[in-house]
């Protein structure tokens, strides 16, 4: 839906979804997210890989960031795409950025046995960041598939991890980096999983240049117990390594959005002051469309009914900003396109 959506937004939302639900939902619903960028499997005997580490604190520049790896590779040898995201507390939200780009195959290696795997990033992601990790599960179990297979780990990660921001000075480093839990990672033999449930979700400023900050916000968590997100984020094409980018921007818990059912529009809104501001209305969608499915969340199954609202007109009357401490002020531009899901989950 949104146009920043591949590898680094889907780890934020991985990040966000681990927090409110289980780690094992979080990854399903990130390998549902990723689509075709998940690496392809050729063939029974080849396995694809997805591992998203806990976080580990780094102390620089007089704030604390925590530090979180997430990797999507393959038995098959093809390239594994690598997500460095790290966030802190600021101005009652988050701050968070994240890098993504690929790496050689050789440099993420799964032991399909046991589950035991190394990272080693060597010179690949230089001069941006460095990571030689090794992973130790320390207990398994099987994922639901209706066809093929799939084994849950869930373990430590220790090693070593350097990340040069290119953002104010900042380096981060820490040569005996040990991650806090969960640490999961995912062997997947052509599993067919039960339809993970979606999560309604909006976005504004979404179609304009690609360069320029973008809202957005999602609605994580279980039916009755939902939790509202705003942010505002940026995304930077790197000079190096080939092909790096970095999203930049900020997060904050937020009201829900509320949707007029006559005019068929959506109103969202971040703080009044904080990390994320500002106030939007999208509307006026040219292309609605409906569908309901059975899905699962934590494995309780539920019939989502969902409605899309795509190609709509986006509105904002009080520019929605997020205020960084290695980024200044990222400002959305208060008109252009938008778009958002509504989401309605039954037992």
């Amino acid at each position: 839906m949104h146009r920043h959506k591949p590898v680094n937004a889907v780890a934020r939302r991985t990040r966000r979804a681990s927090q409110l639900l289980g780690a094992a939902t979080a990854v399903a619903m990130s390998v549902a997210a990723l689509g075709a960028v998940a690496p392809p499997v050729a063939a029974a005997t080849n396995a694809s890989y997805f591992f998203t580490s806990g976080t580990v604190g780094i102390t620089s520049g007089g704030h604390t960031w925590k530090l979180q790896v997430s990797l999507i590779g393959g038995s098959s040898s093809g390239p594994v795409i690598v997500d460095v995201l790290i966030e802190t507390p600021h101005l009652s939200g988050t701050e968070i950025h994240d890098w993504g780009k690929q790496m050689p195959g050789a440099d993420f290696t799964v032991n399909q046995a046991t589950g035991a795997a190394t990272i080693d990033s060597h010179s690949d992601l230089s001069p941006v960041a460095s990571l030689d990790l090794t992973y130790k599960p320390t207990a398994h179990s099987a994922g639901t598939c209706s066809s093929g297979s799939e084994t849950d780990y869930t373990g430590t990660l220790t090693g070593s991890v350097t990340l040069t921001t290119g953002l104010k000075g900042l380096k981060l480093s820490d040569a005996t980096a040990t991650f806090g839990t969960p640490n999961t990672l995912q062997v997947d033999k052509a599993c067919v999983p039960p339809v993970p449930c979606s999560f309604a979700s909006w976005g504004g400023a979404v179609g304009g240049i690609l360069t320029m900050p973008i809202a957005a916000g999602i609605a994580a968590g279980k039916p009755g117990h939902l939790v509202h997100f705003a942010d505002v984020t940026k995304k930077v094409s790197l000079p190096a390594p080939a092909g790096a980018t970095r999203d930049d921007g900020a997060e904050v818990q937020a009201t829900a959005p509320v949707f007029n059912a006559k005019a068929k529009s959506l109103t969202v809104k971040g703080l009044v002051s904080g990390a994320v501001t500002g106030t939007g209305v999208i509307s006026g969608a040219k292309m609605v469309t409906s569908g309901s499915e059975t899905c699962a969340v934590d494995g309780t199954t539920y019939t989502q009914k969902s409605t899309s609202y795509d190609e709509a007109s986006w509105s904002s009357s009080t520019q929605f900003t997020a205020s960084t401490i290695l980024t200044g002020t990222l400002k959305v531009p208060t008109t252009g396109t938008g778009d958002f899901d509504l989401i309605t989950l039954t037992k």
